[in-house]
């Protein structure tokens, strides 16, 4: 009955692409594909930087999706993007063993209104994900929720790159983590000035860790070294 019913609402209300809008599918095989070329790397605080596209009016789309709706099919198409870089990063520093996933956290204010989690969304999602991945049995995940904000932020919108970095100053606090995992892989949805990822190397580097790694889904491109 229930699958009757959304035959026919898609009869009536047609599904658009998350990305480009066109009618036809959540998610159309062209936008498909374009998430699926070679993953991009860069330096971020002399840190290798994994991501794997350029954000855009399209791009943005998904990501609002994925944070703002909950949409779960344009969150598992980030989280297997984000997955890819991590394959790659995996293989580009011959890693192995446990490696522990710190989310960025988003202002408390906007958690709040979603009633979730964004980002710790996102890593659980990449962790099932990987559950399922031929390197598996090489690498262990380990979603480490060790970051909190702990001053008030002010939206990012409209302000420059230096003014963000003013804004995400002394934004986080970096808790023990419980376990003595040394390899850790900062994640977030985006990258846009670097303000929030950098005050996130902070946070860590004052309870003596340092991520080995950063990975995003998406990243503009104007702030990347």
């Amino acid at each position: 009955m229930l699958k009757t019913l959304k035959s026919l609402s898609q009869l009536i209300y047609p599904p658009f692409c998350l990305i480009c809008k066109e009618p036809g599918t959540n998610i159309c095989l062209l936008c498909s594909k374009q998430w699926q070329q070679p993953i991009k790397r860069r330096r971020i605080d002399n840190i290798p930087y994994y991501f794997s596209q350029y954000y855009d009016d399209k791009n943005a789309h998904l990501i609002l999706a994925a944070k703002e709706s909950g949409n779960l099919e344009a969150r598992n198409l980030l989280a297997i993007s984000i997955h890819r870089a991590l394959i790659r990063l995996v293989t580009d520093l011959n890693i192995s063993g446990e490696i522990g996933l710190v989310g960025i956290p988003s202002r408390a204010e906007i958690t709040r209104h979603r009633g979730r989690r964004h980002i710790q969304d996102l890593i659980e999602n990449v962790i099932q994900i990987h559950a399922n991945s031929q390197i598996s049995s090489k690498i262990a995940l380990q979603n480490l929720d060790i970051l909190q904000t702990v001053k008030k932020i002010k939206d990012q919108t409209g302000l420059d790159k230096g003014l963000r970095i003013t804004n995400m100053s002394g934004a986080y606090l970096a808790n023990y983590p419980e376990s003595n995992l040394r390899k850790l892989i900062i994640i977030d949805d985006l990258i846009t000035s670097g303000a929030s990822i950098k005050a996130g190397i902070t946070a860590l580097s004052i309870i003596n860790l340092r991520p080995i790694a950063v990975i995003t889904a998406c990243a503009v491109s104007a702030h990347l070294e």
